[in-house]
């Protein structure tokens, strides 16, 4: 099946790649730390939220 994508959509995603072109070295690699924070933290949540789901033996 084939999806049509929205011109805005595309416009959108191909803003973003130049966008992220233009970054220097360390605004890329600050970029991937904020990113791999965000994760720990959203993956953190997701543990707690499956601790207090299942119950203790």
């Amino acid at each position: 099946m084939r999806f049509m994508e929205s011109l805005i959509a595309k416009q959108a995603e191909l803003a973003l790649v130049e966008a992220t072109q233009r970054l220097t070295p360390e605004e890329r690699l600050n970029a991937f730390l904020t990113h791999c924070q965000l994760m720990m933290e959203l993956y953190e949540a997701g543990q707690k939220a499956r601790a207090r789901l299942t119950p203790a033996p």
